[in-house]
């Protein structure tokens, strides 16, 4: 089916049945104002419009041609016409039936479309995929009516289109793509509605934080803190406060938080966050006794909770924290251990400690550790299945090469071939 003009659906009938210009006026108007019609040069209005159609629907009946034309379908405007696709295509991907067809059918009239119908039909595309996570083609379809939406200046949508993908690009950890995204929308960012200009100021300081731009964190971490609403939030902001200044090596100021922090919130899940962040600070200071009191305090911490009650996004922090820490002070056994507990953990974020915390177990494991070092590497291969980090491949090749364990290595660049060209 295609977009059609009333004046575009008149000429292909008439070519499509080889009607002839003279056949199709009859004796009711002329041939010639029928030509201006179809260039353009005359208006084509519903009383002729009318003629034309009880002319078609008589030349079919008297060629045996069973097809007949109403007068609303050949009259109906291209931008109807695109308001009927678009409602029925919103249907369709509410009954969530095969989504590949439906975006094939959907992009077959991306030509047609005005701004408005494509970030409608492509913002509902990107909200499916960002629920069924598939994180990479929902930020595809949020890229594409990016730019319209500045446009147009449609705050609303913009604001909640630029939160899922901040949200995709911090669970992806594609922080490079995210500081693209804050250059785009940093102008725009005070015009949108309360909820989402304050989670996005507050991820856009988690992303430059994550960048080691520490200073550009802190003052995304200031500027959110006007609109604190609640106590969680409070301590995320000054957390990271806290952290933005100890990068910046104002320790004194992030320690004098912390203690704040430490009056005010008495859970497990805090006590977690504030000892494992002044462990952090202690070792910046390169204070050894710090840093033993607190590595202390984490281990304790870490034993006694389950994860039913604490953020396991945080107790996969805590374990790597202390595994590098116990490593800096010579306690092989308990990195080790500690490092491998994450191999265990199977939540979608914190990448970057998993695959750190494979290196560290590669570098410190012998041969006599080959059944641990299979289990790592089949934990690789999940996380391979998220994120694509191949350089960590040349690790266990050169574990195994280190040890001359030949059949390891054919069994891994085995398994390793669907994700790579190597």
């Amino acid at each position: 089916m295609e977009i059609l003009s009333p004046v575009e659906k008149l000429i292909a009938l008439r070519k499509k049945y080889k009607i002839n210009q003279k056949d199709l006026a009859g004796d009711q108007i002329s041939r010639s104002h029928l030509a201006m019609i179809e260039t353009g040069k005359n208006k084509f209005n519903e009383n002729t419009a009318k003629i034309l159609v009880e002319n078609f629907n008589k030349i079919f009946e008297e060629r045996n041609i069973s097809v007949r034309v109403k007068l609303e379908e050949l009259m109906e405007s291209k931008q109807k016409q695109i308001e009927k696709l678009k409602i029925n295509f919103l249907k369709r991907l509410e009954k969530e039936e095969s989504i590949e067809s439906i975006i094939s059918d959907i992009e077959s009239y991306a030509s047609e479309y005005d701004i408005q119908t494509k970030i409608t039909l492509y913002e509902k595309i990107g909200n499916i995929f960002f629920e069924k996570e598939n994180f990479h083609r929902a930020a595809s379809f949020y890229l594409r009516i990016l730019n319209d939406l500045i446009i147009i200046r449609d705050s609303n949508a913009l604001g909640k289109v630029s939160l899922s993908l901040i949200r995709i690009y911090l669970q992806t950890e594609n922080f490079l793509a995210a500081v693209d995204l804050e250059n785009l929308i940093r102008s725009e960012i005070n015009s949108f509605s309360l909820p989402e200009r304050s989670i996005i100021l507050f991820n856009f300081g988690c992303i430059f934080d994550s960048l080691k731009d520490h200073q550009k964190a802190l003052e995304y971490f200031n500027d959110v803190e006007q609109y604190i609403s609640d106590s969680n939030q409070y301590f995320d902001v000054k957390n990271y406060q806290a952290l933005s200044l100890a990068d910046l090596s104002h320790y004194e100021k992030a320690i004098s938080i912390y203690r704040s922090l430490m009056l005010k919130y008495k859970d497990i899940n805090h006590k977690m966050i504030i000892n494992n962040n002044l462990l952090y600070i202690s070792r910046l200071e390169n204070s050894t006794d710090k840093i033993k009191f607190y590595l202390r305090k984490c281990k304790k911490l870490i034993e006694l909770v389950s994860l039913d009650e604490v953020s396991k996004y945080t107790f996969e922090q805590m374990i790597f924290e202390i595994g590098e820490t116990s490593l800096l002070l010579n306690k092989k056994k308990d990195a080790i251990n500690y490092f491998f507990r994450l191999c265990n953990e199977k939540t979608k974020r914190n990448l970057n400690f998993k695959f750190s915390a494979i290196r560290y177990l590669l570098t410190h494991l012998t041969k006599k550790d080959l059944e641990t070092v299979q289990k790592i590497e089949k934990f690789y291969f999940d996380l391979l299945k998220r994120e694509k980090r191949l350089e960590l491949s040349f690790d266990f090749i050169d574990f195994y090469m280190k040890f001359g364990l030949q059949n390891e290595i054919n069994n891994f660049l085995h398994n390793i071939k669907p994700f790579s060209t190597f």
